[in-house]
């Protein structure tokens, strides 16, 4: 008695095979879902699909583009005030000078630039002529 199996026949079992384990699977998914109906989990998303990737986008109410705008408006008129050094916006002596401008910096005469280069191009030099002094396996090193 020969108990080896053409290919065709093997092919056959194994799709029998397939199809067997499929329903198997989808009657395990159907009980779960029936419990995740019934415990209230997920109420509202039981019945619908996941939906993949990122949501979209929310959408803002006109009444609540018109507060945020009213909002920002009324911030900016504040930081105005505050430039201005007007208080009438309500603001109180502590918030109106938290936003004082730092005092204008002195500019360089010509004498210190000149001097600064000076020091700069000594030390350039140096470093160029203590680079040169070294050994080639230092400056390779660095790379």
């Amino acid at each position: 008695m020969n108990h080896s199996l053409s290919a065709d026949q093997m092919r056959t079992l194994a799709r029998e095979g397939a199809r067997v384990r499929l329903q198997e699977l989808r009657a395990e998914m159907a009980a779960l879902e029936a419990l995740v109906r019934e415990a209230g989990g997920a109420a509202g998303r039981a019945g619908r699909p996941a939906r993949g990737g990122r949501r979209g986008r929310r959408q803002l109410s006109a009444a609540g583009r018109a507060a945020i705008a009213a909002g920002q408006k009324a911030r900016w008129q504040k930081v105005n005030a505050a430039k201005n050094g007007s208080q009438a916006s309500g603001d109180t002596p502590a918030t109106a000078g938290a936003r004082r401008s730092r005092p204008k910096r002195s500019t360089m005469s010509a004498a210190a630039r000149k001097a600064v280069s000076e020091r700069m191009r000594k030390y350039w030099a140096a470093r160029r002529k203590q680079g040169a002094n070294q050994p080639a396996r230092a400056a390779s090193s660095r790379r």
